[in-house]
C-alpha cells in the first residue's frame, strides 16, 4: 500500500487548472499564428502594388520579420503541444496510482475489519487482554485509512478534471 499511495510508485495528485492553462496558452498562440499569416498576406498584397523598389524593399522586409515571427510562433506552439502530451501522460499515470492507492487502502482496512472480528470472538484467559488491547487499537487505524481514501478520492477526482 505505502509505495503506492506514498508516491514511489507514482504521482499521487494533479495540480488544478494545469491542464486548462496550457490548452488556453496553446490556442491563444494558436490565433497569434493566424493574426500574423493575415498580416503577412496583408504584407504581400502592399508589396505586390507598391510602386519603386524601395517601397518593395520595405516590404519585403516586413514579410521577412512576419515570416521569422510566424516560425517562432509555430515552435511556441509545437512545445505548447508536447507539453499538453506530457501533461496527459502525467495525469493518466496518476490516476492509475491513485486507483491502486484506493484499491490497497481498502484491502487494509478489509483486514482490520476481519482482525477485529477475530479478536471480538476472543475467549482464551491467556490471549483475551492482548486481544482486547488489539481491538481497541483497530478502530484508530481503520479511522486513519477511511481519511486517506477520502483523501485520494479527493485527489483522483481532482485528476479526472485535469485529463486533456
Amino acid at each position: 500500500m505505502h509505495p503506492w499511495c506514498d508516491g514511489d510508485r507514482g504521482p499521487v495528485s494533479c495540480d488544478s487548472g494545469g491542464t486548462r492553462d496550457l490548452r488556453a496558452k496553446l490556442e491563444k498562440e494558436q490565433r497569434n499564428l493566424e493574426t500574423l499569416k493575415d498580416k503577412r498576406r496583408d504584407f504581400e498584397d502592399k508589396r505586390s502594388r507598391a510602386a519603386d523598389d524601395g517601397e518593395k524593399t520595405k516590404w519585403t522586409m516586413e514579410i521577412e520579420a512576419v515570416d521569422r515571427d510566424i516560425e517562432a510562433s509555430k515552435k511556441r506552439i509545437d512545445d505548447l503541444k508536447a507539453d499538453l502530451d506530457k501533461r496527459k501522460d502525467f495525469v493518466e499515470k496518476a490516476i492509475y496510482t491513485l486507483n491502486k492507492c484506493i484499491d490497497y487502502r481498502r484491502a487494509v482496512m478489509n483486514i482490520f475489519a476481519y482482525a477485529t472480528d477475530k479478536v471480538r470472538g476472543e475467549n482464551e484467559p491467556d490471549i483475551k487482554p492482548y486481544a482486547e488491547k488489539l481491538r481497541d487499537k483497530y478502530p484508530q487505524h481503520i479511522s486513519g485509512h477511511e481519511i486517506q481514501i477520502t483523501s485520494r478520492m479527493n485527489a483522483l477526482e481532482n485528476c479526472k478534471k485535469e485529463q486533456p
